[in-house]
């Protein structure tokens, strides 16, 4: 949304990043407020793990927002330049965007386009985060969330975002930031693909593999930490960026982070054996499962489900012959020869 430049703030006499907003998009106000919001979200977060913003304003007719400069690479660079990051570096830079993270809490706001490239990592190695254009507090303009939603990045965004839910909390960034731990760690995407709708739609319906099972050197500990952070069920992700910083403590100590997995389904309690002289047979334990059991006279079971989430688990019953990543484009494509059907048949009897 702009052009960059390595620019000297005389009164201060100190280098700094100066973003130009381009003159053709300053008549956009979409544009224009998303440029505005980035500085004012910047200037209310002051931490060493965010990039600070010291001034916004206007000078012949060029919008511009001056910023920290970081003497070096966002972390895609990196990861593309030397490959997957060791996990010494890994936590580091973890815990450098949790306390970032953590700071932005204390604002209500949350970042919603947490990734590698938001990343930078100075010459002293620590991680600083940038780039809050989408970032929005909590209760904050709903045309506006959407507009930035709207450009979110598909391979770290959190299913929540993907499903166009405007209302996130700080758990949607701690998913995109386990995503983008998964990358780091593994070199690897969590679900790789071209295809943007395709990639969110598998953020929603899917689990990748843990860490571990795809690249071996990373440890369980970490592995674990990110499958939790990265839980479908915001409900099962750590809850607060304070929470996550601790546990990423514990694993760089050689720890176990605490409740590390979401807690298993529980069991269900085994059925009580009945005396076989009575000529009534033992009853047999059933396996777990996650369905809801209905017993005579108890009430129906309130299916609480998302529309979304539905109509997945619909196209799902649909079409289980085809595979998952491409049931929800049969579906559109069966969907419309429908309506043309009906359409047709429709011009028929009225023109008869």
């Amino acid at each position: 949304m702009g052009a960059v430049y390595l620019a000297k703030q005389l009164s201060q006499d100190r280098l700094v990043a100066l973003k130009i907003l381009p003159k053709e998009m300053a008549t956009d106000e979409e544009f224009l407020e998303r440029f505005r919001r980035e500085a004012r979200a910047a200037m209310k977060l002051v931490h060493p793990n965010i990039v600070a913003a010291y001034d916004i304003g206007v000078a012949e007719n060029y919008h511009y927002i001056a910023m920290e400069y970081v003497d070096g690479k966002d972390l895609e660079s990196i990861l593309t330049e030397k490959g997957r990051f060791d996990e010494k570096e890994l936590l580091k830079a973890a815990h450098d965007i949790a306390s970032a993270l953590e700071a932005a809490e204390a604002k209500g706001i949350v970042h919603r386009d947490i990734k590698p490239s938001n990343i930078l990592r100075n010459s002293n190695g620590e991680s600083k985060l940038i780039d809050m254009g989408l970032s929005s507090a909590s209760q904050g303009d709903r045309r506006v969330t959407m507009a930035g939603f709207a450009v979110g990045t598909p391979y770290y965004i959190s299913p929540e975002q993907a499903r166009g839910t405007l209302d996130v909390d700080g758990r949607s960034d701690i998913y995109s930031l386990g995503a983008t731990l998964y990358h780091l760690s593994t070199g690897k995407l969590p679900f790789p693909g071209t295809n943007p709708v395709v990639i969110m739609t598998q953020h929603i319906t899917e689990t990748p593999r843990a860490p571990h099972e795809r690249e071996p050197s990373v440890s369980k500990h970490i592995s674990a930490m990110i499958m939790k952070m990265m839980a479908k069920d915001p409900a099962q992700r750590y809850q607060k960026a304070s929470e996550l910083k601790a546990h990423i403590e514990r694993v760089m100590k050689g720890e176990a982070p605490l409740m590390a997995v979401a807690p298993a389904i529980s069991k269900q309690p085994p059925q009580k054996k009945v005396d076989a002289a009575k000529g009534t047979k033992p009853s047999v334990p059933m396996p777990p499962d996650n369905r809801t059991t209905v017993t005579a006279g108890s009430p129906a079971p309130k299916f609480d489900l998302p529309l979304d989430e539905r109509i997945l688990r619909a196209v799902d019953q649909m079409f289980p012959f085809v595979p998952k990543n491409a049931r929800l484009a049969v579906a559109a494509v069966s969907l419309t020869v429908v309506l043309l059907a009906l359409i047709f048949f429709a011009v028929l009897t009225i023109m008869k």
